[in-house]
């Protein structure tokens, strides 16, 4: 096996491991899922945390992983060279079931974007400096997902998982791709928030 499948397979490879392991238990903490991450927690915890806003799963799945990418955008803003987590964040724990059911129903799609990935790529644009200017766009991805917009996921989704992807293989090219696809997503968000405003002043004066 060349470097580059192996690249292209990291990412689907360690999620079936933290499936694996997931799938004995009854709950897992946030802590223990980072652990299975190891040293490209940064690309890695973008994937694993944008999958539950595409996938509907019962619990508090949103609310938590939005909140965990607001704290990965913040320590990429600061150029942190490995991801940790506030003791009581990384003390949370999440249903199992939940966690394998995200996994294995999100695997498809991680497998599909690895395929067009290849390692060091462009290597020079994947480094710690620019990182933390990732670490804008990356933030402002977490703050769409927040927004109650319908079908308002899909967009930043795809965008993290590109992100992250070309970040675990150092692949620079896909992560011009994904930073392409995070503007298209600032862009159609802003005009969905503008229509919606614009809609939602002539219901006002209409029912007024």
């Amino acid at each position: 096996m060349t470097a580059g499948s192996e690249a292209r397979g990291y990412a689907s490879s360690v999620l079936h491991r933290i499936a694996a392991d997931v799938s004995e238990r009854e709950k897992v903490s946030l802590g223990d899922l980072l652990h299975h991450l190891g040293q490209s927690g940064f690309g890695l915890a973008l994937i694993a945390l944008a999958l539950p806003a595409m996938i509907p799963i019962p619990g508090p799945f949103g609310m938590i992983t939005g909140s965990c990418l607001v704290l990965i955008a913040f320590q990429m803003l600061l150029g942190l060279q490995r991801l940790t987590l506030p003791r009581f964040v990384a003390n949370r724990h999440l249903a199992a079931d939940g966690v394998k059911a995200i996994i294995m129903r999100a695997l498809p799609w991680v497998k599909r974007l690895e395929a067009v990935v290849s390692e060091g790529r462009w290597r020079s644009l994947t480094g710690p400096k620019s990182r933390v200017l990732v670490g804008v766009p990356v933030l402002l991805l977490a703050v769409v997902l927040a927004l109650p917009i319908p079908f308002g996921n899909v967009g930043p989704v795809i965008s993290l998982l590109v992100i992250g992807l070309s970040l675990v293989a150092r692949d620079g090219l896909a992560l011009m791709v994904g930073l392409g696809l995070a503007m298209a997503t600032f862009a159609w968000t802003g005009l969905l928030l503008f229509a919606g405003a614009h809609i939602a002043a002539y219901l006002g004066s209409f029912f007024a």
